[in-house]
C-alpha cells in the first residue's frame, strides 16, 4: 500500500509533487503516479518514481488519492471508481466547481476533502481553501500537504464560492491591476523590468501590511495620502470612475460562474 497517489500531474498536481517531498510528509518510494502517457511514464520513471498508466492501481493501492485532473475528464479518469469501497481512504481534489457530494458518488465510503489552491503555489506560495465531508484522521496531513506548498486554511463548503475571489482567482485581479501600473510607468519613460520590479515589490510590501498591522485597511490608506497630495489625486480618479462598484461586481460575478459551474 502506498501512502499517496497522484491522478493527474499537470502544473500544479506537480507543484503539490514537489512541495511533498521537499518538506519530507513523504519520501518517493510512498508514492504511486497516475500519469496519462508512457512519455510522461518513462521521464517520471527514469527519475526514481513508482508509476502507473492504469488508474485503477491508485485506487486499489494508496491510502491518500490526490485528484489533480481537469474537472472536465474527471468522469472519464475516475469512472471505475465507483466499483471499489474507499473506506479508511482519503480522497484530495483539487477539481474547481465539483462538489464533495459528486466526489462522493465515485469514491464510496471516502474521506473527501474539496480543495481550492491559487497558482502562486507553482513557486511555493498558494493560498488553498480546503472542506471536508466529515471529521476524520486526514486533516492534519492534507492541512501539512498544502501548507508545503504555501498556506492553507479549513471553511466550510458552503463557503467554498464564496472563498473563491478572494485566493482561487485573487491572482488574475492583481495581475491586471499591476498590468496597467507597469505599462503607464513604462510610458512615462521607466525602464519596463525598473516598473514591474517597483510595482510588485509594492503590492507585496502593502500586503504584508494588510496581514502584519494592526490598522484597519481604510487607516492603511489614510495613512499613505496627504491632503491635496499625490495618492489623494489619484484615489479620486478611482472613486469617480466607480472603482469600488468594479470590485464588487467582479466579486459578484465570479462567485456566481462558481455556483453556476457547480451545477453541470
Amino acid at each position: 500500500m502506498y501512502k499517496f497517489g497522484i491522478i493527474g500531474l499537470g502544473k500544479m498536481g506537480n507543484s503539490i509533487l514537489e512541495g511533498i517531498l521537499s518538506s519530507g510528509i513523504y519520501k518517493k518510494d510512498e508514492i504511486l503516479l497516475g500519469l496519462h502517457s508512457e512519455q510522461k511514464l518513462e521521464k517520471y520513471s527514469n527519475d526514481g518514481y513508482e508509476c502507473t498508466l492504469n488508474n485503477e492501481d491508485i485506487f486499489m493501492d494508496c491510502e491518500i488519492i490526490l485528484v489533480s485532473v481537469k474537472p472536465q475528464g474527471f468522469s472519464e479518469a475516475c469512472e471505475n471508481a465507483k466499483k471499489y469501497d474507499f473506506r479508511g481512504k482519503c480522497i484530495i481534489s483539487i477539481m474547481a466547481g465539483v462538489k464533495i457530494e459528486t466526489l462522493m458518488t465515485y469514491f464510496n465510503n471516502a474521506s473527501i476533502f474539496r480543495t481550492m489552491p491559487n497558482t502562486p503555489a507553482l513557486i511555493k506560495s498558494g493560498v488553498t481553501t480546503i472542506c471536508t465531508n466529515i471529521e476524520n484522521k486526514f486533516q492534519d496531513t492534507v492541512l501539512d500537504i498544502f501548507n508545503s506548498i504555501g498556506k492553507a486554511y479549513m471553511i466550510t463548503e458552503d463557503l467554498m464560492d464564496a472563498s473563491l475571489p478572494l485566493n482561487g482567482s485573487m491572482p488574475a485581479y492583481l495581475y491586471l491591476f499591476a498590468k496597467i501600473f507597469i505599462e503607464m510607468g513604462a510610458k512615462n519613460g521607466i525602464d519596463y523590468e525598473t516598473a514591474k520590479a517597483l510595482t510588485a515589490e509594492s503590492i507585496i510590501a502593502s500586503a504584508k501590511m494588510i496581514v502584519s498591522s494592526d490598522d484597519s485597511i481604510d487607516t492603511l490608506i489614510n495613512n499613505v495620502c496627504s491632503k491635496g497630495g499625490t495618492t489623494i489625486a489619484g484615489l479620486y480618479e478611482l472613486y469617480d470612475n466607480n472603482f469600488e462598484e468594479a470590485i464588487k461586481k467582479c466579486y459578484d460575478a465570479c462567485v456566481n460562474r462558481s455556483i453556476e459551474l457547480s451545477k453541470k
